[in-house]
């Protein structure tokens, strides 16, 4: 690594670890020091960094914006979808809910419930944004839903297009690799097996619940994203 880029990454570290200061309980110690560790060792490659490190760099502006992914999830959404007056949902939102706060930002949207068991102690609901610090699931009430969003939730992605599907709701995800797999506790073998079984999942579930067709995006380069986005348009 060169001398400017460890520079760099020292100031970055130092601002990382005064955020950290700031909210103790955002982390525990294992985390912070993995997460600090990370810091020091990264490249600007800003936007498939684990998902915490991410959130945190665009909660301090460090991720520029033509590389920052929650920008350019959100300017999809909105592009593929009316959000005007919307009550949408997010499904894995994160320890920060960065993709919510951003859509906000950019969407005249009703409301956008964000659910996920990690989201920060700090983190508080407002008209706009109601936080639900629990695991969303198939069975998790969604009538007043419009759309129904996801980046890189893992396993939340089944659940979101079960609830989808069975609910006829709209549609967007960001896919990721899903986990772990292999283990006696994941049927999937490899990355690829459960892509592929969302992405036929969800196929199927649009076609036979009048849907639209299933729609299959992939960002640019630069975000440093290889995961397809999924989406149904009517």
């Amino acid at each position: 690594m060169d001398t400017i880029r460890k520079r760099k990454n020292v100031a970055r570290y130092q601002e990382i670890l005064n955020y950290l200061n700031k909210y103790p309980e955002l982390f525990n110690e294992n985390e912070k020091k993995y997460l600090l560790d990370s810091v020091l060792l990264c490249t600007n490659s800003y936007t498939y960094q684990m998902d915490y490190l991410r959130e945190i760099y665009d909660e301090l502006g460090i991720i520029p914006d033509d590389k920052n992914i929650y920008i350019a999830f959100s300017r999809l959404i909105n592009k593929k979808f009316d959000t005007n007056n919307k009550n949408i949902l997010e499904v894995g939102g994160g320890t920060l809910p960065r993709l919510s706060k951003r859509l906000l930002e950019i969407s005249n949207i009703n409301n956008i419930k964000v659910y996920d068991p990690r989201l920060s102690i700090y983190e508080k609901s407002t008209d706009k944004l109601v936080l639900k610090k629990e695991k969303f699931t198939k069975n998790t009430n969604v009538d007043d839903v419009d759309l129904m969003i996801g980046l890189m939730p893992c396993k939340g992605a089944e659940e979101l297009i079960d609830s989808a599907i069975i609910n006829r709701k709209d549609f967007i995800i960001g896919l990721c690799e899903g986990g772990p797999h292999g283990e006696y506790y994941d049927f999937y073998e490899s990355d690829e097996e459960w892509i592929d079984c969302m992405l036929y999942t969800a196929e199927e579930g649009v076609k036979r619940n009048n849907l639209g067709t299933l729609e299959v995006k992939h960002l640019a380069k630069r975000y440093n994203y290889k995961y397809p986005i999924i989406y149904n348009k009517r």
